[in-house]
């Protein structure tokens, strides 16, 4: 499946398909369906009778062991923590927390998976998402693959933040870029969701849809975390008690969004996330340096790389709302 936002860069795709590389690294902005891009691709390759703009026909053999996540020669590589299970329920007490980074483990045993033949007679598919959740190690492992790759093998590596990967790792790959959509588009798309401020959620997704529409379900949350921010005194270490139960990735890109808005406010008299906001911006961002809000940004950068696998997950909270409490507790 494709969103309609996604039928430009299909057509690309389509016409990609007669040059098909060994590897191709799908390169998105966070929340424009990446993955479902990504698995699109990879279903289309290994269908037997594709529909002539070169999406899978969900009814041949192929199709119908893709759905089931059966097919034998698709590999997914995903973190341990998007599996079906850990998506249905938490761990259990008292057992391992699942792994948020793709493991070396995982790419050694697409060894056995390359060194046979295709079981249909057509292409092999190894999907990695999100690619740059291998650490230095893992991506060298899967460099082997990428400088000798099998015949009939295609690598599909969609990511998000493709500036993570190696060097070598990108320029083993064709760099595909699904474009940002157009928001009257999305805005429609979200009322049909049943987003009721869809033009306020997209904004403070930065215009990416399925992040706007994980934003509208969790407005609760990041409203009253928005309303801490901006409250004078307030306290970092109960905050981080507050939000303890919010994902690291979701909180860190809240405080992305909302100290650069900070900081525009501060330089150009204008916001790009907050649209309900910009009274509070305005009066907060006064109290603020704007080199030390654009050098916080930086250390905002930093920890997002950092928030599917920090050491402590209450210190590395605590710590940043420190930072931003020095920031904007200036005279």
């Amino acid at each position: 499946m494709i969103f309609k936002w996604q039928e430009q860069a299909w057509n690309a795709w389509a016409r990609l398909r007669g040059r098909l590389p060994h590897a191709i690294l799908i390169q998105s902005g966070e929340g424009l369906g990446e993955f479902e891009f990504a698995q699109a691709c990879a279903e289309s390759l290994l269908c037997e009778k594709p529909k002539p703009d070169r999406q899978a026909c969900g009814i041949c053999h192929a199709c119908s062991w893709f759905s089931q996540g059966s097919h034998p020669d698709f590999r997914l590589l995903v973190p341990e923590s998007m599996t079906p299970e850990t998506q249905e329920g938490s761990t259990e007490p008292g057992k391992k927390k699942r792994s948020d980074q793709i493991l070396i483990d995982q790419v050694r045993e697409l060894a056995g998976f390359l060194a046979v033949g295709t079981h249909r007679g057509g292409l092999r598919v190894i999907l990695v998402y999100p690619a740059e959740a291998m650490n230095a190690n893992t991506q060298n492992a899967l460099l082997k693959n990428l400088e000798e790759p099998p015949p009939s093998t295609v690598f599909l590596l969609a990511a998000t933040q493709p500036e993570r990967l190696l060097a070598t790792v990108r320029s083993r790959c064709l760099k595909f870029t699904l474009p940002l959509p157009e928001s009257a588009h999305v805005v429609r798309w979200l009322k049909e969701q049943g987003v009721a401020h869809p033009e306020v959620a997209l904004a403070a997704a930065g215009g990416s849809p399925l992040a706007a529409l994980k934003i509208a379900a969790t407005e609760a949350d990041r409203l009253r975390f928005i309303d801490e921010l901006a409250s004078p005194g307030f306290d970092p270490i109960a905050l981080a008690e507050t939000v303890s139960r919010v994902s690291l990735w979701d909180l860190v890109g809240w405080l992305q969004r909302w100290s650069y808005d900070l900081l525009l406010a501060r330089i150009a008299g204008r916001i790009r996330y907050h649209i309900n906001h910009e009274s509070v911006i305005a009066r907060v961002s006064c109290h603020c340096d704007a080199a030390e809000l654009a050098a916080y940004l930086r250390r905002l950068a930093q920890a997002r790389s950092l928030a599917r696998h920090p050491l402590n997950a209450k210190l590395f909270v605590e710590d940043l709302l420190l930072q931003y409490r020095r920031l904007v507790a200036r005279p």
